[in-house]
């Protein structure tokens, strides 16, 4: 089996993960800030060493600014509608995940939200000028890091200067960029963000991160509940991270996480992203050539991710035949991304085939995908 599905989630984890993983299971399995016995203790400093890494990981100055949730969409959705009033302007663009889109339209129901979303080229690049242009009166402009179809990475640093030119409120979900690219905490005003794909942590948590300079006021709480502080009080506690987390936090996960970030940072960022891209370079060189094959450029920097269509076959043949004939996992269809779509060109198509490469993959793999895709290309169909 060759897994190329890196984006939709990382695998396999590295080895300390699962170790992690196990360690809590078989030795503490405990609920922090509950009780007063040692093995939730242990679970407490487990969740404060884990918060404490990650800040560190971001350059987050306090780490009580770093909220978990249950996944990257549900930090987006606490932060638009903790955030968004009645009447407010948003701007976002045409290269963002169904689970920023979603809840901004539904937000324009209820809320009557405005909402502008700026076009990308059909090489997943935005128009700034317009952006500009529509940021004179916007309140905030949430955008993604990385494309998770093409891997198009946004001008960021542009972004953020824009933002603060206008004085307008920028929402980074960073889900696809983090744990390939630096991703700081001072490049938004919040930052939203999943752990499963680049950190490498087990699915079922995402963060959610406050710049100091943010006035934490401007955004509601999200959610109430138990918080294993306060107890005596009926509202919700106010202090950081309590104001923004409440229930059972998913320690399985976060053991996990903290032991992705100890690799990640024993490994590098540079070294696994330039690995990541060797590998993307060779089977970019290995496909692009090929007869019947149409690769969705991008002219930005990117991640190691890749979309492409082979004519006359729809993506999900393609996608069945890789895995079903040559044991190779990829993603097909339209990505939960279906204006990113529009924009390059596939949409008609049902979208793409998708391959997204993780650091645990060779040179050895993408040649056997190579060769797979050209056998898939040449055939022909009766």
């Amino acid at each position: 089996m060759i897994y190329l599905d890196n984006a939709a989630t990382s695998f396999p984890k590295p080895q300390c993960v699962v170790d992690a993983v196990s360690n809590f299971l078989t030795h503490i399995g405990a609920t922090p800030g509950r009780s007063a016995h040692s093995l939730s203790i242990q679970s407490g400093r487990l969740l404060y060493e884990t918060r404490l890494a990650l800040a560190n990981f971001i350059k987050q100055e306090d780490e009580r600014r770093i909220i978990f949730t249950s996944n990257a969409t549900s930090a987006i959705n606490a932060v638009l509608y903790g955030l968004l009033k009645p009447n407010d302007k948003v701007i976002t663009t045409a290269l963002e995940h169904n689970s920023v889109i979603r809840p901004l339209h539904t937000l324009s129901q209820r809320r009557n939200i405005r909402i502008h979303i700026i076009e990308s080229s059909p090489f997943c690049e935005i128009d700034l000028d317009s952006l500009e242009q529509e940021l004179k009166d916007a309140r905030v402009l949430i955008c993604t890091y990385a494309n998770n179809v093409t891997g198009a990475v946004l001008p960021i640093k542009t972004l953020r200067e824009l933002t603060h030119q206008y004085g307008v409120l920028m929402v980074l979900d960073a889900s696809q960029a983090i744990g390939s690219l630096e991703v700081l905490a001072a490049q938004a005003d919040i930052i939203c963000a999943s752990c499963h794909k680049g950190l490498y942590a087990p699915s079922s948590l995402g963060f959610i991160s406050l710049n100091p300079a943010f006035d934490e006021e401007m955004l509601d709480h999200f959610m109430q509940g138990g918080s294993g502080s306060r107890s005596e009080n009926i509202e919700h506690p106010i202090e950081l991270p309590d104001k923004y987390e409440c229930g059972t936090p998913n320690m399985c996960a976060i053991a996990g996480l903290y032991a992705g970030i100890e690799w990640l940072n024993q490994q590098g960022l540079e070294k696994i992203h330039t690995s990541q891209m060797a590998l993307w370079n060779q089977l970019y060189q290995g496909i692009f050539s090929l007869e019947n094959i149409k690769i969705y450029d991008v002219c930005a920097s990117h991640l190691a991710t890749l979309a492409f269509n082979i004519e006359g076959f729809s993506p999900s043949e393609v996608g069945l035949r890789l895995d079903q004939e040559f044991g190779i996992l990829t993603r097909v269809g339209l990505h939960c991304s279906p204006l990113t779509h529009k924009s390059i060109g596939s949409f008609a198509l049902g979208g793409s085939v998708r391959i997204s490469i993780g650091a645990f993959n060779t040179a050895e793999e993408i040649d056997k995908a190579i060769e797979a895709i050209a056998h898939i290309a040449h055939c022909l169909r009766r």
